[in-house]
This record gives C-alpha cells, structure tokens and sequence, in this order.
C-alpha cells in the first residue's frame, strides 16, 4: 500500500500534461473538421523551414513532416514556456494529491484549482501561438489575465493545505480577482457572444469556460470564509469587525483600480 501512495501523486502529476493537450486538439477537431484542409503527404511541401534540426539529412525545400520547427529565439521562447508549462502543472497536481492523501487537504481548493486549469492552459497556448505567429497587439492583455489568475491561483494553492489558516485577506484577494475577471469579460465579449448570441459556438465555449470558474472562484472563498468565522468564537459580526470592513473596501479599491488598468490594455 504505501508503495502505491509513493507513486500515485507522480501518477497523477503526469496526467494533465499528458491529456490536456490531445484533449485540446480533439475539441479543436470537433468544431473545425468541416473547415480543415486535406494534407496530401505525397506532394505537399515547405518552403519556410530552415532544416537545421535535421542537420545534414534534408535540405531545401522540405517534405512532409509531422512536426516542423525553425531555429530561432522564438522557437527557443516556446520550448522554455512549454517546459515551464508542463512543470508547473505536474507540481501542483502532484503537491495537492499529496494532501489528499495525507487526509490535510480544503476540497474546496481542490474544486477551484481543477476549474482554474482552463484559463491558465488558454494563455498558456495563447502565448505559444503569439511567439508563433509573432503576433502581440493582445499580449499586454493576456499578460494582465496570466498575472492576475497566477496570483488567485498562489492563493488557491497556499488555502488547500489545512495547516495554513484562512483569513479574510487571503480569501478576498481569491474574490476580488474573480469579480475583476467577471466584470472585464462581460465587458469583453461574454455579454455578446453568449447572452446576446452574437458568438460562434467555440467562442460560447471558451466564454463559459472562463466565466463560470470565476463565478465558483467568488462563492466558494467567500463561502470557506464565513465557515470559518463561524468555527471561531472570537469573531464579530461583520458590522463590528473593522479589520474585515477594512479588507473589504480594499478589495473593491484594487478591483477599481485594475480594471481602469485593464480597460486601457
């Protein structure tokens, strides 16, 4: 048995980047294999790739590949951001089996960090195709979302053990994220791509994949949050506890803040 538990967070660590990716590409599949082209490995050919990876064997104009790649700073910046990628995901899963079984473990946390995987796997091949396509008129609002979610993540993360405590500033930072998420999609595109049915059915997709992680990402802190106030005996009523009044008007000053911020990007 403890052999089993040994192994089974390294397991499970390997999961997600070994089954997102084809997942993406499968779903990509589905909404877009009336559009895709046919490849004809007999005779198509490219014209843009520098052969240096194949060294001596091939020069020229290529043959198909399944996979082509050019030396270049930006093919090295898309390897770190996939090495970075696959890392990070496979020590978190890894990090928050190791609590569940140790039995020290907020399902709660667990509930949003599962749901957090989309956004962060979005930008994540946001970016490997801004590299690609050496296009970034969206990069400095992509990198405001990617900051942002990295923190309510930290904060997701750090909350899922239960040896650290919660507090009120930890739990609306998590929420004060969320409510500027949801106010800067609705602004975006989630009001008319899905309420207004003005989007493709990829763009609803993508829209609710964002919208209702962020929606969870505000009831659940706030609902460990009163949990825990209740746990305790030392808490006051919210109209007497001036550190959480205080906390609160400075969650919604930085919400303010950031999303003037983020209407400029």
């Amino acid at each position: 048995m403890m052999d089993i538990l040994r192994w089974l967070p390294g397991a499970c660590g390997s999961l997600g980047p070994a089954l997102i990716p084809p997942a993406h590409i499968a779903v990509l599949w589905y909404f877009w294999q009336n559009y895709s082209r046919y490849v004809d490995k007999r005779f198509c050919s490219c014209s843009c790739w520098d052969t240096v990876f194949k060294g001596t064997y091939e020069s020229g104009i290529a043959s198909y590949k399944h996979m082509y790649f050019n030396a270049t700073q930006n093919t090295m910046k898309m390897w770190l951001l996939i090495v970075v990628g696959v890392i990070s995901l496979y020590e978190c899963t890894k990090y928050l089996t190791q609590l569940l079984l140790q039995g020290r473990v907020r399902y709660t946390m667990i509930v949003l960090f599962l749901l957090s995987i989309f956004s962060h796997y979005y930008a994540w091949w946001a970016y490997l195709n801004y590299y690609n396509d050496e296009y970034y008129n969206q990069w400095n609002h992509q990198l405001f979302f990617t900051i942002t979610e990295l923190i309510s993540t930290s904060f997701v993360l750090h909350l899922a053990s239960v040896d650290n405590v919660v507090t009120s500033r930890k739990t609306l930072a998590i929420v004060g994220i969320a409510i500027l998420h949801i106010l800067a999609s609705g602004v975006d595109q989630f009001i008319s791509n899905v309420f207004r049915g003005e989007g493709y059915p990829h763009q609803v997709v993508r829209d609710l994949g964002f919208m209702i992680p962020d929606v969870m990402h505000l009831v659940l802190p706030l609902w460990l949050l009163r949990q825990t106030r209740k746990e305790s005996f030392s808490t006051r009523p919210f109209y007497r506890d001036r550190n959480l009044r205080r906390d609160v008007v400075l969650m919604f000053f930085t919400v303010a803040v950031l999303f003037t911020i983020c209407s400029f990007l």
